[in-house]
């Protein structure tokens, strides 16, 4: 499915998000506190937007790599960011030594995998001690007027929209049924608390509706 949407991926992603996203990935860019001349992965790193924003960071004398298992949307990332490193690889089985990392991240993929607690575990593992984790995701939408209408936005609009900028209307009905299985903060804390992490702290973004979480080796 995400080969199938790879060319179109960001386009789609901007126009839903009204050109927010990218200050999103900016924030939890910047939440890893990494240095110039660190290291970061980013994992389900897609067509290699965080990545960049880490790249920004770590600047020439860094490493930052991105991995991802969707062989097309590597070469989406490729292209868009030839500088960068990016790499094929699985989330819930990194292919780093313990302890390879200043920082991991991973964009809008948590609720993609099929065991989020062990993939957040992973994230932990590659992060030298001291090292933060960090993870942007959307979050269950908030009660009250606001939140009844953004899931009505996701339910309705996003995949009839996603689904003709992209061609693959299916793709975006997946990702729309998924906002049941969105998270609350709370529930994000938890598996963070369960995977090991450390000095774990939530922020909110976008009125409630995308969060930021971040722990430590």
């Amino acid at each position: 499915m995400f080969d199938r949407i790879a060319r179109r991926y960001d386009r789609v992603n901007t126009v839903l998000s009204l050109g927010t996203d990218s200050g999103w990935r900016r924030r939890a860019a910047r939440e890893t506190g990494l240095r110039p001349g660190g290291s970061a992965v980013d994992v389900a790193c897609g067509s290699g937007k965080l990545t960049a924003e880490l790249a920004k960071i770590a600047g020439p004398a860094g490493r930052v790599v991105g991995v991802d298992f969707s062989p097309q949307m590597l070469e989406v990332a490729r292209r868009a960011h030839p500088g960068l490193e990016f790499l094929e690889g699985d989330a819930l089985n990194l292919q780093f030594d313990d302890a390879s990392f200043d920082a991991s991240t991973i964009a809008f993929g948590l609720r993609n995998l099929a065991d989020p607690v062990r993939g957040m575990r992973e994230m932990l593992r590659v992060v030298r001690p001291g090292g933060r984790a960090v993870v942007l995701e959307f979050v269950r939408p908030p009660r009250g007027p606001f939140g009844g209408a953004y899931r009505l936005y996701l339910r309705k609009a996003l995949p009839a929209l996603g689904g003709l900028l992209s061609g693959e209307p299916s793709a975006y009905r997946y990702l729309s049924d998924t906002v049941d299985a969105y998270r609350t903060p709370e529930e994000l804390t938890g598996m963070a608390a369960r995977a090991g992490w450390s000095d774990v702290l939530y922020r909110g973004l976008a009125m409630g509706t995308v969060g930021v979480l971040s722990g430590t080796q």
